[in-house]
């Protein structure tokens, strides 16, 4: 199953990535299954019921000042190491919410704590028009995100109803991967060289800014996914929806 490769490549390579999908399509048993296929820990977080205050974090006096605390979750994934931190119904979380997770998406910090590197960041979210309350994402948390598009298989589901569903079979990049960074950068650069007006287009509308669209950072994302996809011999198919899900069409 492609998306299943595509989900694992991000989480490893350490790019943040969204689902997209229907409501009831399993978005989120598939993205546990992938978070036990790789033997880290899962900790969902439901943006649409959180304040600004569960991501930027609370106000705490202490003797050396005030310092902005994070809450249960953050704490255990940064005991742990490394994990997935599993944002879900991002769709339905308010303007105010959306802008607090900017920093969280990006940089994995939570209030005054920073997240370990082995902790990868993924979302899921139903399209606005299917969300209770959707909203469309702001332009720059969108441009944060691999977008992927999950459609059900329904050969796959209907064995998975009779034999039990089993814990998917993900590419595991192999030690030494980010090796590959820079020639993938080079060549991402000569394609930007040849065309120079696909660097930068931010979207006109706010449901295409919503989505993947090409910028600096996104075109960055591209060049560490294509490092990390070649070292996973993934199909191309994959690599595609992966560059896709980063820059758009």
């Amino acid at each position: 199953m492609s998306i299943i490769s595509e989900l694992a490549l991000c989480v490893q390579a350490g790019i943040p990535v969204l689902l997209w999908g229907a409501p009831g399509v399993g978005k989120t048993a598939t993205i546990k299954s992938i978070a036990k296929a790789l033997s880290v820990p899962c900790e969902p977080v439901i943006a649409s019921v959180r304040e600004p205050a569960d991501f930027a974090g609370l106000p705490v006096i202490r003797e050396d000042g005030v310092v902005m605390e994070a809450p249960a979750w953050a704490k255990r994934l940064a005991r742990a190491g490394r994990g997935l931190l599993f944002l879900d119904e991002i769709s339905t979380a308010p303007p105010a919410v959306q802008a607090a997770l900017l920093r969280v998406v990006l940089e994995r910090v939570v209030g005054d704590l920073e997240l370990p590197d082995g902790v990868a960041v993924i979302a899921a979210a139903n399209p606005p028009e299917q969300a209770a309350g959707g909203w469309d994402l702001s332009a720059p948390l969108a441009n944060r995100f691999c977008h992927l598009s999950w459609q059900p298989n329904a050969q796959e589901w209907v064995a998975g109803m009779l034999a039990g569903f089993p814990t998917p079979d993900v590419p595991l990049l192999p030690d030494g991967w980010e090796a590959g960074i820079p020639a993938a950068r080079a060549l991402v650069a000569a394609f930007i060289r040849h065309r120079p007006h696909l660097l930068l287009q931010v979207p006109e509308n706010e449901e295409q800014a919503g989505h993947a669209w090409p910028s600096p950072r996104s075109w960055d994302a591209v060049a560490r996914l294509l490092a990390a996809a070649t070292a996973a011999m993934a199909d191309d198919d994959v690599i595609a929806l992966l560059i896709i899900g980063c820059v758009g069409d």
